[in-house]
Order: structure tokens, then C-alpha cells, then sequence
């Protein structure tokens, strides 16, 4: 009767752990792929706008690197599409199916002005608005090639 009891316990504690198993991988799936947020990973560059330097004003003709995080990538149903937005002109930067939690884009802004960088994925944007005045890209040598921005 004794093994009969422990057989009966044994087998509703396998029981509840695997109900409680199953619910935690249910509860654990991605629910999607969802865009965290936009943000400019190269410093905005050297020059003489707000005082001795121009801090969030980037510069137009210079090139910089745009980090796009993306959660769930796997599950992703649609590309990522990633744009600037200027004085009424939309440019597509990037358009491709993420791969990686941290996708990576080139932005190079060619007029001054408010640009909105927005990247979309699964019908979900985000967007960064920045300051872009006129700059200059300054070669590799000096100082890793900086964009030198004038005055916004």
C-alpha cells in the first residue's frame, strides 16, 4: 500500500511539473519583433555652433553610423525600414529584414535643417528628430576623420 502512495505522489508531481513547464514555454515565446529605438552612434561633430562646440548638431556631406535596436528580430514579419525625413524629402537608408538585435545604417545628411530618422518594423515606428547644419567630413588622419559643422 506503502508503494502504491509514493507512486500516486510521484506521478502528480511529474504531472504538475510538466503543466507548469508547458505554461512557462507558452508564456515564455517571443510575442513579435518590435523596434526599441533609433539612436546616432557617431558623435555630431566639432565647430563653432551654441559656444566652442556643437553638441546634437550634425553636419551635412558627413557620414554617420545609425544604431537600430531591434527586439525579437527572429519573429519579424515585414523589413526594417529605416528613413530620414528633411524638408519634405523621405530617404530610405535601409530597407532588409533584421538579423541581429543591433541593425546598423549609414545616414548622411545632405541638407540643413530638422531630420526625423525613423526606423518601422511590423507596422511599429520610432523616431529621432535631429539638427543638421553644414559640415564638413575631415579626412581619417585627423582626429578619425570628425565632420567639422558651422554654425546652425
Amino acid at each position: 500500500m506503502m508503494n502504491h502512495r509514493r507512486s500516486v505522489r510521484t506521478g502528480c508531481a511529474a504531472i504538475a511539473f510538466l503543466a507548469v513547464a508547458a505554461v512557462g514555454s507558452v508564456l515564455a515565446a517571443p510575442a513579435g519583433a518590435e523596434v526599441r529605438g533609433v539612436a546616432v552612434d557617431t558623435p555630431a561633430g566639432y565647430g563653432s555652433t551654441s559656444g566652442s562646440t556643437n553638441y546634437d548638431v550634425y553636419g551635412t556631406g558627413c557620414a554617420y553610423q545609425l544604431d537600430i535596436i531591434v527586439d525579437g528580430f527572429a519573429a519579424s514579419k515585414s523589413n526594417l525600414v529605416v528613413t530620414s525625413t528633411a524638408n519634405g524629402k523621405k530617404v530610405t537608408l535601409l530597407n532588409k529584414k533584421p538579423t541581429a538585435s543591433l541593425v546598423k545604417a549609414t545616414w548622411r545628411p545632405t541638407t540643413p535643417g530638422a531630420h526625423v530618422l525613423s526606423a518601422t518594423l511590423d507596422g511599429v515606428t520610432k523616431t529621432r528628430t535631429v539638427k543638421v547644419a553644414s559640415g564638413v567630413q575631415l579626412p581619417w588622419f585627423i582626429r578619425g576623420g570628425p565632420c567639422f559643422v558651422l554654425p546652425y
